[in-house]
C-alpha cells in the first residue's frame, strides 16, 4: 500500500506555553490536590471549584495563546467564582487557577493533536493517498533513551497502526510493539478499533514490526 509521510503542522500555528511554565501549573496542581487528601472536608468543594474555572477556560476555545493570557490573572478569576464562608473559600485561589490551567493546557494539547490529525487525513484524501503518518518521534530503530512512537492510519477508513519502541527495566533494549487502533477521519481523535485484536503485537526488534 502506498504511503504519505505528514510533513509540517497543518493546524494553525500556535506557540507552546513554555515547559517551565507548564511545569509550574502541574506543580500547583499537585500540591493543591495533595493537600486536600488531608482535609477531605472540602475536597469535593474544591475539585468543583477547580472544575468550574477549566469549563471557563474552556469558552477561550484551543488556544496555547488565550490560556497563557489568561494565567496572569487567574487567582481572580477563582476568587470571583468563590462563595464566602464556603469550605472551597478556605482554597489558595491561585493555587487553584494554576490547578485549572494545567488540566485546561493538557486539554488543549489533545485537542490541537486531534486537529492536526484530521487535517492530514483530510489532505491525505485530497491527494487520493490512502495511508499516512500522522505522527512519529523517537528513534526509529529503537534507542532506549529516545522511546519511538509512529501512529499511522488509512486516511478513508481510519484504521491506524501505533507502532512504539519503549525501554525495558533496565533501560538496556526496547520493547518493540505494534498496537492497532481507530483514527476518526473527521475529528482526528484515537479510539479503539471496533473489533479489537486482543492487545499489541510485541516484537524483538524494529525489523519485526510492520514496516511501511
Amino acid at each position: 500500500m502506498s504511503r504519505s509521510e505528514g510533513s509540517g503542522d497543518p493546524a494553525e500555528d500556535e506557540p507552546t506555553v513554555p515547559a517551565e511554565l507548564a511545569e509550574s501549573w502541574r506543580t500547583a496542581e499537585a500540591r493543591l490536590f495533595g493537600a486536600l487528601l488531608n482535609g477531605p472536608d472540602f475536597y469535593q468543594a474544591a475539585v468543583a471549584v477547580v472544575g468550574e474555572t477549566v469549563d471557563r477556560l474552556r469558552l477561550l476555545g484551543p488556544s496555547t495563546t488565550a490560556l497563557r493570557n489568561a494565567a496572569p490573572t487567574i487567582g481572580a478569576l477563582v476568587r470571583d467564582g468563590l462563595e464566602r464562608g464556603s469550605p472551597a473559600s478556605r482554597i489558595d485561589p491561585e493555587l487553584a487557577g494554576r490547578a485549572a490551567l494545567a488540566m485546561r493546557h493538557r486539554e488543549i494539547v489533545a485537542e490541537q493533536a486531534s486537529m492536526r490529525r484530521a487535517k492530514l487525513l483530510a489532505a491525505a484524501r485530497a491527494e487520493q493517498l490512502s495511508w499516512v503518518v500522522l505522527e512519529e518521534s523517537g528513534d526509529r530503530a529503537g534507542d532506549p533513551f529516545l522511546p519511538y512512537r509512529r501512529l499511522e492510519a488509512d486516511a478513508t477508513t481510519g484504521h491506524a497502526l501505533l507502532v512504539t519502541a519503549d525501554p525495558d527495566e533496565d533501560f538496556r533494549t526496547c520493547q518493540h510493539a505494534v498496537e492497532v487502533l481507530r483514527v476518526d477521519v473527521e475529528n482526528g481523535r484515537v479510539g479503539a478499533p471496533s473489533n479489537p485484536s486482543g492487545g499489541p503485537f510485541r516484537c524483538q526488534g524494529s525489523d519485526d514490526r510492520y514496516v511501511g
